[in-house]
């Protein structure tokens, strides 16, 4: 079979330069749909006062998609520094994570201008917790492939799998809530990403054996 002329570690990094386009180009559309607000006559301190307050839900659902969105480039860029060689099925599956990232803008759209209707939610929670569980797909495959720096521990690998997995857990688990308490109350729930984060990295830490730990054999 005739071998690629293209270097592999070159294709690492266009995918990695596509990927951080991306990235890019979906955080300016969330941007994009803060406008100023219209203000039907001349304009007073009371008059903007309250043309911000009526805008302030698309604020909160940009300043929410852009911590998700950075966190999801974060969790990218460590793979990737981890990853030393990519095949066809793992630029595959990045293009599916690609592609969820950029329809983020749109339900945060949705969010931020129906964010109390529950419909708008449940998309919200469902879009970014498909961009997220990607994450940790395409890094197990990278595992399975060989892909990944063979001097990484396993630790470390087990840890780059679970810890992408705190935004959609936390996001997903909020709409239990959803029957009983307000959107309000649910989007606030989402907060919990980041102790939850903290708590899986301890967790799979602790689980790491020293050779002083190791237990004696059985008799």
């Amino acid at each position: 079979m005739m071998r690629s002329p293209v270097a592999p570690e070159f294709g690492r990094e266009r995918l990695v330069f596509f990927s951080d386009a991306v990235f890019a180009i979906a955080i300016t559309l969330l941007a994009l749909d803060v406008r100023v607000p219209e203000i039907v006559g001349e304009a007073t301190n009371g008059s903007v006062a309250a043309a911000v307050g009526a805008v302030a839900p698309r604020i909160f659902a940009y300043a929410l998609s852009f911590a998700v969105v950075g966190l999801f480039w974060l969790a990218h860029w460590r793979r990737y520094l981890l990853i030393e060689h990519v095949d066809e099925g793992l630029v595959l599956l990045n293009i599916v994570l690609l592609g969820f990232v950029a329809l983020i803008p749109f339900p945060t759209a949705l969010l931020g201008e129906h964010g109390d209707i529950p419909v708008a939610v449940v998309v919200y929670v469902l879009v970014v917790s498909a961009t997220g569980i990607m994450g940790p797909v395409s890094w197990v495959y990278a595992d399975r492939r060989g892909l990944i720096d063979p001097g990484l521990s396993r630790t470390e690998i087990t840890l780059g799998a679970l810890r992408g997995l705190a935004v959609p857990l936390v996001m997903l688990a909020s709409l239990v809530l959803l029957p009983f308490v307000s959107t309000a109350v649910v989007q606030a729930t989402w907060l919990a990403i980041f102790p939850v984060q903290t708590f899986i990295r301890r967790w799979v830490r602790s689980r790491e054996r020293t050779p002083t730990q190791t237990p004696p054999p059985a008799a």
